[in-house]
Formats: C-alpha cells, sequence, structure tokens
C-alpha cells in the first residue's frame, strides 16, 4: 500500500482499526491514506508503524518493580526515544523522550475521559485524540500543523499504541 505525507493543511486525522480481530490500523483522513500500525500478535505489546519511506517498532519493557517504557526503533533498529512511565498514572503520565530533543507528556484530557493529548512543554499542545471505548475509529486532531510529518505520524502511531497498552492492562493497573 503506498502511504502520503501528512500535508500542513491536514486538520484532522483518524486511525482506523480495520478489522474487529485483526490487529492493524490504518492512518488516514478519508482521502489520502498515511500510514498503518500493525501488530504481530494478538498479545499488542510490540507492533510497527509504517509511513512514506519510514518505519518505527514499538517494543515493550516491563519491570515487575520499576518503571515500564515502550522503546522506539527506526529500521534499522536504532533507538530514537522511550516513553516511561511509572507506577500511579494519574500522579507520573507517561513522557516521551526522544533523541531529537523531543520531550512529550501523554495526559488525559479530563477524568474519566475518552480524549487524551500529547503535550510537549517547550511547543504546548501537540495532537488531540478522541478514543471512544467500542469505537472501531480514533479522531486526532493536530494542534501543532507546524511540526513534521513523520513526528505527526509518530505521536499518532504512539497514541494508538499506548492506549491499546492502557486499556488492556487496565485490569491490572500496569502500562
Amino acid at each position: 500500500m503506498e502511504f502520503q505525507k501528512i500535508g500542513q493543511t491536514t486538520g484532522t486525522l483518524y486511525l482506523i482499526k480495520e478489522s474487529l480481530f485483526d490487529p492493524e490500523y490504518l492512518l488516514t483522513d478519508h482521502t489520502a491514506n498515511f500510514g498503518k500500525l500493525i501488530y504481530d500478535s494478538l498479545e499488542l505489546e510490540m507492533g510497527t508503524a509504517y509511513i512514506a519511506g519510514k518505519s518505527w517498532k514499538f517494543d515493550y519493557d516491563f519491570e515487575p518493580i520499576g518503571k515500564r517504557e515502550v522503546l522506539i526503533y527506526d529500521e534499522s533498529n536504532n533507538l530514537l526515544g522511550n516513553v516511561i512511565r511509572g507506577y500511579g498514572y494519574l500522579s507520573n503520565p507517561p513522557v516521551l523522550i526522544m533523541t531529537n530533543g523531543l520531550k512529550a507528556t501523554f495526559s488525559d484530557v479530563a477524568a474519566f475521559s475518552s480524549e487524551c493529548e500529547w503535550i510537549s512543554a517547550e511547543l504546548g499542545r501537540l495532537i488531540h485524540i478522541k478514543s471512544p471505548v467500542f469505537s472501531l475509529t480514533d479522531t486526532i486532531t493536530i494542534i501543532r500543523k507546524d511540526m513534521p510529518a513523520d513526528t505527526i505520524a509518530l505521536l499518532c502511531f504512539l497514541a494508538e499504541h499506548m492506549l491499546i497498552l492502557l486499556r488492556r492492562n487496565s485490569r491490572t493497573h500496569s502500562f
């Protein structure tokens, strides 16, 4: 499948789960397709995101006593960054730290809400994600349209990955 680059005028994107039993998510604006997030198994711990000319691998590292983190690798297995979360989601939301200097926090918009945002201390609000629990489609609003297209796509896929991990582990209160 051919993917397009996200344009500067794109304001709203959709991450669509392509099938109820198939762990694949398509990033689209209903006109063009910008990428896909694919999981190797139903455990949904490790996934690969594909965009035009690039891919990222999301790996999950869990320490029984301590932090949980998602590791982000490029197609050459170079570590690009990680999302770290300690215990207590409300007091310590997940924090993204990239090797290119980007730092952002993955925060709920409100308590018991199905909406989250990536927020950077330097850049402010980056993207807003509305993810209804029983829906196959998440709506993503790009707030900072001046970010590189690759960064927008990475934040979209990473947000979906985080939501999947949080929902999957909500019963055990682990990330």
